[in-house]
């Protein structure tokens, strides 16, 4: 039992910093650009990488999840099922603004080969993927996963599995992420910006900090094999 506590925490970590290296790989400049139309049509295996690289993020979000069920459930059960779906719930999010950007990238190419006169209308509908997309990866994809990792950090600040400054960290790093997505629903803010970027901040580090904690030392485990669990 203790080996397989250990080796789920430590793959649980491990698929954290799969998560941070992925999600670099996975911008999109092309997508993220004012004259987007355009820019996807000159870098196509760009953006065709970056939705590539937002399905593997997927899977470790789904992975994540799946791993630590089993764990959480030891602590909170009902807590447990929220978290593993709301991470469905912001997995299915995600998927859907994977192919909202192929979608911006087939519009590009469209609009390149059928020329000038329907650029008007293609602009129009361009913008409006484009919007859909930023609040679907940026805001509502955001409030999902947040709102499932704030149950997972309480759990584990009521827990004894990790110190409590993690879970804690876990907790104020979240809602500045939440809140940045609200800021951005409600054009405070825009995306990509030193505004945003430095509420998104406490939130990546901490992934960091968390994924290579599991990896290297794990849970607390008592001398029965098992978690400590309050």
């Amino acid at each position: 039992m203790m080996k397989l506590f250990n080796r789920r925490d430590k793959m649980a970590g491990l698929l954290i910093l799969l998560g941070l290296v992925v999600g670099i790989l996975s911008i999109a400049p092309a997508v993220d650009s004012k004259d987007f139309l355009t820019n996807v049509v000159v870098d196509p295996i760009g953006v065709k990488l970056s939705a590539l690289f937002q399905f593997i993020l997927f899977l470790t979000y789904m992975g994540f999840a799946v791993l630590l069920f089993p764990i959480l459930k030891k602590i909170d059960r009902d807590l447990a099922l929220g978290f593993l779906s709301f991470r469905i719930i912001a997995g299915c999010i995600l998927i859907f603004g994977i192919m909202v950007m192929l979608a911006i990238l087939a519009l590009g190419q469209e609009l390149e080969l059928f020329g000038s006169g329907n650029v008007g209308v293609g602009q129009a509908v361009g913008q409006m993927l484009k919007v859909i997309r930023d609040q679907t990866n940026h805001v509502f994809m955001v409030f999902a996963l947040g709102t499932g990792n704030l149950m997972l950090y309480w759990m584990l600040l009521r827990s004894d599995l990790l110190p409590d400054w993690l879970p804690l960290w876990g907790l104020f790093g979240t809602m500045l992420s939440i809140s940045a997505s609200g800021f951005l629903l409600f054009e405070y803010v825009e995306v990509i910006t030193p505004e945003y970027l430095m509420m998104n901040a406490p939130t990546a580090l901490l992934e960091l900090v968390l994924g290579i904690w599991l990896l290297t030392k794990g849970f607390k485990v008592n001398k029965g094999g098992e978690g400590h669990v309050l």
